[in-house]
């Protein structure tokens, strides 16, 4: 199999996986020089500092333009306008009537035109209005929790992508640290090669395995860029470059978590909705002014043979009785009650079903309170664990780095063969990649922590 090699050197393959497409500055020349003496951390070190990117706290404030945070602020102006509308309820009405009849019939022709006004106020509604009114501000109350909580979730989100990307960005130097020397030693074996000291199948071993490893490369390139494409989804982002800050060290206490108390509020307004089914009366008070403007009366012969008369304002038939009929203006005041007696019950079947609804929110409520004591109890032995890890790979990373230059210097002196080199290299960068990975671990892990018990993340980040 024909040996496929990089056609840029290593920096440029670095500055493609960072976004940069433009040709390289002289100062960035000038470390471009020393770069393959570079060591593993100095070369992660380089990239964070060569093109400034976002920061964490950067990423965390444009996920507060994420689409779906603006639908849960659209939702809680929804819950807001439905809570002063149930508030207004309590307050008078007054409606208003305009109408203009045109009447020809076989006995008269009339024109008439009235208005009026009602002023009605429901002086007691069997406290339906008022637990209305607690129903809607539960829900409004549940909809800015709600929102609060999506926010911590999406920040959570945008930690783990965050953080995966560097360890995704040490494992990809990593394979190019390795890359490189197998390249290096290639060029050594064929030396020995035509010299007759050593056979072609340790040649054809290292070819495999470069070409395992540039697998291995374009595979962890495309994962980084998933990274950056889900960053840039969460954050309304165009997400290129970043620079790596860290998370304070949580304190271990247990708040109470948004989506908790948006749960709760939505039990209590569930609490309310069955107040509201009763059967107490409502009582209102009503006032009504009326006023008619009689236009013109004429009676018709019909009418005249009907009852004898004659004469179009006699009888009848006449204009005075029509407007004995339709008084320029009156005005009523009325008080009215009304009480359901019997219903077959069925307001009591209604009532009964809300109530096992608001038992059921009770039940899910307890679940999910009981969840984060555990979640808690959880996260705070995976902090622990995560920073055993770290302690351990960076052991493992010590012991990793003596062996390998043991194992060179005895491999260049022909004393270890082909097979002990390329296993005390994979483990020297394996243990690289593994104790970045630890560290940034670490970060993912205090993160959830805070979600989890119920902190604020945002306010818990490293300027």
């Amino acid at each position: 199999m024909k040996l496929i090699t990089f056609a840029l050197p290593l920096f440029f393959a670095f500055s493609i996986l960072l976004g940069e497409s433009k040709l390289l500055q002289p100062e960035t020349k000038k470390n471009y020089n020393d770069f393959n003496n570079l060591s593993f951390n100095e070369i992660l070190n380089f990239l964070s500092t060569t093109d400034k990117g976002f920061t964490l706290n950067e990423l965390l404030e444009g996920t507060k333009n994420n689409y779906n945070l603006e639908a849960k602020e659209l939702a809680i102006l929804q819950a807001q306008a439905n809570k002063i509308a149930a508030t207004r309820e309590f307050l008078p009405t007054l409606d208003g009537n305009y109408s203009f009849q045109d009447t020809n019939n076989t006995y008269r022709k009339i024109q008439n035109q009235s208005a009026s006004l009602k002023a009605n106020w429901e002086i007691f509604s069997g406290f339906k209005t008022y637990n209305k009114m607690r129903e809607k501000d539960s829900l409004y109350r549940s909809s800015i929790a709600d929102r609060a909580s999506m926010q911590e979730q999406l920040f959570l989100n945008v930690i783990e992508q965050y953080y995966s990307y560097f360890s995704n960005q040490a494992r990809f130097v990593s394979l190019e640290q390795k890359h490189r020397q197998l390249e290096v030693n290639i060029k050594r074996l064929e030396r020995l090669y035509r010299s007759g000291l050593t056979t072609i199948d340790d040649i054809e071993s290292l070819r495999a395995e470069i070409l395992t490893t540039e697998h291995d490369i374009a595979n962890i390139v495309l994962e980084i860029e998933k990274n950056k494409l889900v960053l840039s989804l969460l954050t309304n982002l165009d997400v290129k470059n970043l620079t790596r800050t860290s998370i304070k060290a949580p304190n271990f206490t247990l708040q109470k978590r948004q989506d908790i108390i948006a749960l709760e509020e939505q039990a209590n307004s569930l609490r309310y909705q069955v107040k509201q089914v009763t059967y107490l009366p409502s009582i209102t008070i009503s006032d009504t002014f009326s006023w008619n403007s009689l236009g013109s009366v004429s009676s018709k012969p019909a009418l005249d043979e009907l009852f004898g008369t004659s004469g179009a304002g006699s009888g009848l038939g006449g204009s005075n009785f029509m407007k004995m009929s339709y008084p320029p203006s009156q005005n009523v005041i009325g008080i009215s009650v009304n009480m359901r007696i019997f219903d077959w019950l069925n307001l009591a079947k209604q009532k009964e079903a809300l109530r096992y609804g608001s038992m059921k929110l009770q039940k899910e409520l307890a679940y999910k309170k009981h969840e984060q004591e555990k979640d808690e109890l959880l996260y705070r032995k995976s902090l622990e664990i995560a920073q055993a890890k770290i302690k351990s790979a960076q052991a493992a990373l010590k012991s990793a780095s003596v062996g390998f230059e043991n194992v060179a210097k005895k491999y260049d002196s022909q004393i270890l063969n082909f097979t002990d080199y390329l296993q005390s290299l994979s483990r020297k960068f394996d243990a690289e990649a593994t104790y970045n990975k630890a560290l940034n671990d670490y970060e993912i892990e205090k993160a959830r922590y805070l979600y989890y018990s119920g902190q604020e993340i945002e306010g818990n980040i490293e300027k």
